[in-house]
């Protein structure tokens, strides 16, 4: 009876977990940063490139933290890879900052999804403190002087709408 109900427990903390911090709540999480510079950082992408926010500067960036496990992840994802096609060469940058614990997973949903744009791994949470990330998945849209213009906590499902009054 005691593994019965720590059982339960568990599945309803995990429940309001997911509901908390995982679902769409909309814009604007109390990160700080929106209309601030963005926190700069180098990192090492799954193949071995490193690559550092500030060296984007004069293109718009969408910053985005996901996991392999989270369900609006997986959602937003095919959005962020048409975009990218679509936008890439008018000076649109996606870097995808995967929080999973190892590259295994993350490989194989690169695969999967076809992602054509820089992700690297923060298996330490060090880019997710950096920028104060509550929930996933969260993106940073970034302007071209490097401010952050919108924070989004939840499926970004208006990226195109945002990044079209950037351009």
């Amino acid at each position: 009876m005691k593994n019965l109900a720590y059982g339960l427990g568990i599945l309803l903390v995990a429940i309001l977990l997911y509901l908390g911090f995982f679902t769409n709540t909309g814009s604007g999480p109390d990160t700080g940063l929106q209309g601030k510079e963005a926190p700069d950082f180098e990192a090492t992408t799954l193949d071995g490139r490193r690559i550092k926010l500030s060296d984007l500067r004069g293109k718009i960036v969408l910053l985005n933290f996901w996991a392999t496990w989270c369900p609006p992840c997986r959602e937003e994802m095919p959005i962020f890879v048409r975009v990218y096609r679509k936008y890439k060469n008018r000076g649109f940058e996606i870097v995808a900052v995967s929080t999973d614990s190892g590259p295994e997973g993350v490989r194989n949903f690169i695969k999967e999804f076809r992602i054509n744009f820089p992700v690297v791994l923060d298996q330490k949470g060090k880019l997710a403190r950096l920028y104060r990330v509550q929930g996933l998945p969260t993106s940073f849209l970034i302007n071209r002087e490097g401010k952050v213009v919108k924070v989004r906590l939840g499926e970004y499902k208006e990226i195109e709408k945002d990044l079209k009054k950037l351009l």
